[in-house]
């Protein structure tokens, strides 16, 4: 996930970086789950509850209802009040050959397009 801080509004409400980050690991980690009343039971439990939990957060919109500050006033701040969220690759290494040797990469695509269909300004696909 790609968190894109704003930090005129950061500075504003007098938040910095490290609170952004205690905030997500506070709010996006594995909670433990399983039964209650299961076995080793003690005699004459009759029920049995499944616990159920939310696990960590999968989607951009779930990153940004994270709670970063409640307000004294009773408001809240959210991380998608100070930052524009997105979902990245996992990694940006890129290494280019060319017949075999280094090669340089000029890549520009737009969020959520398909590289491999993109075309040049002229029109034409790019050979890939």
């Amino acid at each position: 996930m790609r968190i894109w801080v704003k930090p005129d509004k950061l500075a504003k409400l007098g938040i910095t970086v490290p609170d952004l980050a205690n905030a997500i690991a506070a709010q996006n980690n594995v909670n433990p789950a399983g039964r209650i009343g299961a076995d080793p039971a003690p005699r004459g439990q009759q029920f049995t509850y499944t616990v159920r939990a939310q696990g960590q957060l999968l989607k951009p919109e779930e990153f940004a209802n994270i709670v970063v500050r409640l307000n004294p006033d009773g408001s809240t701040v959210r991380l998608g009040d100070i930052a524009r969220i997105e979902l990245g690759a996992l990694t940006y290494t890129q290494l280019a050959r060319y017949n075999g040797k280094p090669a340089a990469i000029l890549a520009s695509s737009d969020p959520g397009s398909n590289a491999l269909t993109s075309r040049r300004a002229s029109g034409q696909r790019w050979k890939i």
